[in-house]
């Protein structure tokens, strides 16, 4: 178990491209992870709730992009637990082209393999073949490795 910080701060009235720079400031000062659910607030106004996942000593740094680069005037923030996945990561040779995979696993047990995006889409655009293909032999490929066979 880990013990992290959870930032929260709703923002009504900002530019919501402007939310690509402030998740770039956020990962780029360390934070374990951010994102943003859209919402209500009063008067009926659509905003967006900035939730963030930091350890304490990035903590203060968080705070301030956040009131530098959003409009927000106010976060809330509080301690939380987390337990996560052991992962690693593996490559597999899919029509040619290597797929990086991440295995994950609780306990002794393989939970989820997922290939990834970025070199899935990669092979797509050199091969010229679906990008879909790619996801699920690969996904197939690294399931076969680890003699667990993938239920989707």
């Amino acid at each position: 178990m880990e013990q992290l910080w959870q930032i929260e701060a709703n923002i009504d009235d900002m530019n919501p491209q402007n939310m690509e720079y402030v998740f770039k400031r956020l990962f780029d000062a360390g934070v374990n992870d951010a994102w943003a659910m859209p919402m209500m607030m009063k008067k009926c106004r659509m905003a967006v709730m900035l939730c963030v996942l930091c350890r304490q000593e990035v903590l203060e740094t968080c705070m301030t992009i956040i009131f530098n680069e959003t409009t927000s005037i106010g976060v809330r923030y509080f301690p939380v637990s987390r337990t996560i996945c052991q992962r690693h990561i593996e490559t597999v040779t899919i029509m040619g082209q290597c797929i990086h995979c991440k295995i994950s696993s609780y306990g002794d047990r393989i939970i989820n393999i997922s290939a990834e995006y970025d070199d899935c889409r990669a092979a797509a655009a050199c091969t010229g073949r679906p990008l879909k293909d790619f996801q699920r032999q690969a996904k197939e490929e690294a399931y076969k490795r680890y003699g667990q066979h993938s239920d989707e």
